[in-house]
């Protein structure tokens, strides 16, 4: 997905990764899961905005 390998995704990469996975979505909301993926609206989702997207938060327990 990270055609340009600098460790982060913009919409464009975003897209053909989506599509490269047989997701296929209107580009509304294709934008719309981008910018749940965004945390920071910098316009590129990192590694760990990815990972913080796709887990839940650890449990209480977990964290101990």
């Amino acid at each position: 997905m990270d055609d340009n390998e600098n460790r982060s995704l913009d919409f464009k990469e975003f897209l053909k990764g989506l599509n490269d996975y047989g997701l296929l979505m209107e580009k509304d909301e294709a934008s719309a899961l981008f910018q749940l993926f965004d945390r920071d609206s910098s316009g590129t989702i990192d590694f760990d905005e990815f990972l913080i997207t796709l887990r839940p938060p650890m449990s209480k327990a977990r964290k101990e």
